[in-house]
């Protein structure tokens, strides 16, 4: 199956690089962006072909993915229907682009809203799905296929989207913000940085570990470590008086308004 990347920044490059990881062929990967500098960058950088030419990425495509900012969207999408092509699937990532918005533009094309996260180049991402009406059960069973090389997939009613975007499009931001707050604060009580830093990160991992494995309530694997009366639980009454919760609800509430805004 061959990839059209039109856009390959932040997101669409952690794809790519997720794919690549995966053992995709990088023959059957062709990235559009937005100069010839960046374009010999990557193609340096990761040995795939790279253009500036929306279009070629388009026609090479089986499936074309749109890796661009939300503004920037339309633009492409008339580069798309200049090219005259057969309808083929359109996968899209742009924030507030959905599916009616998608399918209002393309009328008849198989259209995809996907919301990745970035550790999809580590093949440990998350990936939600809605689908377009034209969009064949072959098509969505081939493109999240291909997300499961790179993680977790999910498919989300459209209407709770933005909800579900804030917590795995926006939540890596919000646990590297945990990291170095955890990190930060081992270093002010005396480690070396660098060693609050690795301490922090092994135990955010090992403990994202534990709540997979165990199949239990995060809440409950908490209460099971915080003996009363224990250090653990000194820290979580500190915790549970700064009432996190609230701060957290409060947080993806604000990440979910702008992702509707830009719905809008």
């Amino acid at each position: 199956m061959k990839l059209g990347f039109i856009g390959a920044g932040e997101m669409g490059g952690a794809i790519i690089r997720g794919l690549l990881k995966s053992g995709w062929p990088k023959e059957e990967i062709l990235a559009s962006v937005h100069s010839a500098d960046s374009a010999r960058k990557l193609a340096s950088e990761l040995d795939i072909d790279a253009t500036t030419d929306n279009r070629r990425a388009a026609e090479h495509a089986d499936v074309i993915f749109l890796a661009v900012k939300p503004g920037v969207v339309p633009q492409v999408l008339e580069e798309i229907k200049g090219a005259q092509l057969s309808a083929k699937p359109v996968v899209c990532m742009a924030l507030g682009w959905t599916l009616e918005k998608l399918q209002a533009a393309l009328p008849n094309w198989p259209v995809i809203r996907i919301m990745p996260n970035t550790p999809v180049a580590l093949q440990a991402g998350v990936t939600l799905f809605a689908f377009g009406r034209e969009t064949s059960a072959e098509t969505r069973r081939a493109v999240t296929a291909l997300f499961e090389r790179l993680g977790k997939t999910e498919e989300v009613p459209e209407e709770l989207f933005d909800a579900a975007t804030a917590v795995s499009g926006s939540g890596p931001a919000f646990v590297y913000y945990f990291i170095d707050a955890l990190a930060s604060a081992a270093a002010d009580k005396g480690l070396p940085q660098e060693d609050a830093v690795k301490l922090a990160v092994q135990t955010v991992i090992g403990a994202a570990k534990m709540v997979e494995r165990e199949n239990l309530p995060p809440a409950e694997l908490a209460r099971k470590v915080a003996t009363p009366g224990g250090c653990t639980a000194a820290g979580m009454d500190v915790l549970a008086a700064s009432d996190v919760k609230k701060v957290v609800a409060k947080t993806l509430s604000a990440t979910e308004k702008k992702a509707a805004e830009y719905s809008k």
